[in-house]
């Protein structure tokens, strides 16, 4: 937060953490209205911070301070916690810093945000039967919209529109020419197959594997914790799913990247990494001693592709064109990690960016996106 005031003045500073508020604010919003809490295992709890290595709380209350002067909003419900309170509340023996959290099964929000898209008509469960309360526009008449999965696309084609060519863009898939006007490139870590200068040093996209388990607590969940946490300078990350108080929850834990050769450059997420496995294994018990055992075995465990930049925020915004190409190419990508927070209000103002176009007008910034975030095409144009 310090480097950012200094670069862009405190006002543009204070629109990196806006932009992920809103992201939550907007999220909560549409769920709530629709009646999805349960629909999306929705939780409303705290997410604290464990610092493993006090010499880090300098630097994290610098930070602080920085955002208080910045009046970034949320900011004064930060709350710093000694190893004692966390060793009482949540039986691990660290000091830390908590705030406001939220949980939900991703795949579950997004399957009912695309059914709500296909019908606007309201749920049964929903608290509004105004379509813009939901998504604005959703209810277009002239909208189609299709998912194709097991699709991949090999290569994307432009070409100046003129009277025998009406759609600027082919999109070749394994299952055929997908013939469009603008192109939406939203493959995060995979970026690079088909736009290639996103492999370059300055703007590079570098695919990075996460790993996770799943592992059940040796205690009941009213002897836990419902909170989510983060721990060892982030790279560990952990929460538990919702269960009946009497059961032991089971517990979804990531990371352990520090242990191996950090995972970069890697978009392979066919196969486990056994000392990655073995850090998560023994994390927890280290963590929690009174809580989890060594000798428990992981019910899952899985990776995921992430995706890393140079300045730790996403590309958002248009693809660089010449003036023989069209400019209808779009990137949102780049999420370091933090996509839940930042992903749905990236692909909010490449969306604006695009009905803008095709309605000829001219698209405004929204006052929570922060000018870096933007592509250098993007920026030019503003």
């Amino acid at each position: 937060m310090h480097y950012l005031t200094v670069k862009y003045g405190a006002e543009e500073a204070a629109k990196s953490p806006a932009l992920e508020e809103y992201t939550v604010s907007e999220i909560l919003r549409i769920i709530k209205e629709n009646g999805w809490e349960s629909s999306v295992d929705l939780v409303e709890c705290r997410r604290i911070n464990l610092v493993f290595d006090e010499r880090e709380l300098g630097g994290i209350e610098c930070d602080i301070a920085a955002a208080r002067r910045a009046k970034v909003s949320e900011i004064e419900n930060v709350e710093f916690l000694k190893a004692e309170q966390v060793e009482k509340e949540y039986r691990a023996n660290y000091p830390g810093y908590r705030q406001l959290g939220n949980n939900i099964w991703p795949l579950k929000l997004v399957t009912k945000l695309f059914q709500r898209a296909q019908d606007p008509a309201p749920s049964p469960n929903a608290k509004t039967s105004s379509p813009h309360a939901v998504f604005s526009g959703v209810a277009s008449p002239s909208m189609d919209l299709s998912l194709h999965t097991h699709t991949t696309v090999m290569g994307v084609n432009s070409f100046l529109i003129d009277e025998r060519r009406t759609s600027a863009y082919e999109v070749y898939t394994t299952k055929g020419v997908i013939r469009a006007d603008y192109v939406v490139h939203a493959t995060n870590g995979y970026v690079s197959h088909l736009l290639p200068q996103f492999t370059e040093p300055e703007n590079a996209v570098v695919p990075v594997r996460g790993q996770v388990i799943a592992t059940r607590a040796s205690v009941p969940r009213d002897e836990l914790w419902t909170d989510n946490f983060v721990g060892n300078a982030g790279f560990e990350y952990w929460f538990p799913r919702p269960c009946p108080s009497s059961e032991r929850p089971l517990i979804i834990l990531g990371g352990g990247r520090e242990s191996a050769p950090w995972e970069s450059n890697v978009t392979d997420d066919s196969f486990l990494d056994e000392t990655v496995g073995k850090t998560l294994r023994g994390f927890l018990p280290n963590v929690y001693p009174k809580s989890f055992t060594r000798d428990s075995e992981p019910e899952f465990e899985w990776t995921g592709i992430m995706a890393f930049t140079p300045t730790k925020d996403p590309y958002v915004g248009l693809v660089s064109s010449s003036s023989v190409r069209p400019s209808g190419e779009y990137v949102s990508v780049g999420y370091n990690g933090r996509g839940m927070a930042r992903a749905f209000a990236c692909a909010q103002a490449v969306a604006q960016m695009i009905v803008a176009k095709r309605n000829g007008k001219t698209w405004e910034r929204p006052p929570w996106l922060p000018i870096w975030y933007l592509t250098e095409q993007t920026r030019a144009e503003l």
